[in-house]
């Protein structure tokens, strides 16, 4: 768990436990001998490693460590990926200020980045003005 998060990192990760735990123990009383960890439990358990630890989070589920960590790598293969590289992923904005400063900033998968800085935008003028530069190194 991070130690910078404080009472917020302390809730999400007793929400996260509280939520995956009982999942786990359920499936652990009805499995067979040696079955993988269904695929809708490792969603609900990456991303609770990815905010709080691969190692805290194998400890308190009771997970193999190496396992887990395969799992938190990008690029990993254990699971099957909803995103390949190069795929659109599109974030939703809500509550934008009017006229607000942003910068936002978008990275592709070989590490190139585009950094946009702007004052008194409207979101919709930004998503365009990125889309329409990242377009053209394609």
């Amino acid at each position: 768990m991070a130690a910078n998060g404080g009472a917020k990192a302390d809730a999400n990760w007793a929400v996260g436990l509280t939520q995956v735990g009982p999942a786990l123990a359920a499936w652990r009383r009805r499995r067979r001998h040696r079955e993988a960890i269904p695929e809708e439990l490792w969603r609900l358990i990456v991303p609770l490693a990815r905010a709080h630890g691969v190692s805290p989070v194998a400890r308190a589920l009771g997970l193999n460590y190496t396992t887990l960590k395969e799992r938190t790598l990008p690029g990993q293969t254990a699971a099957p990926a909803t995103n390949r590289p190069g795929d659109f992923l599109e974030v939703p904005v809500v509550g934008w200020p009017a006229a607000a400063a942003c910068s936002l900033e978008l990275e592709d998968g070989q590490g190139s980045k585009l950094t946009l800085r702007l004052a008194g935008s409207e979101p919709s003028a930004v998503l365009t003005l990125a889309q329409g530069l990242w377009r053209q190194r394609a």
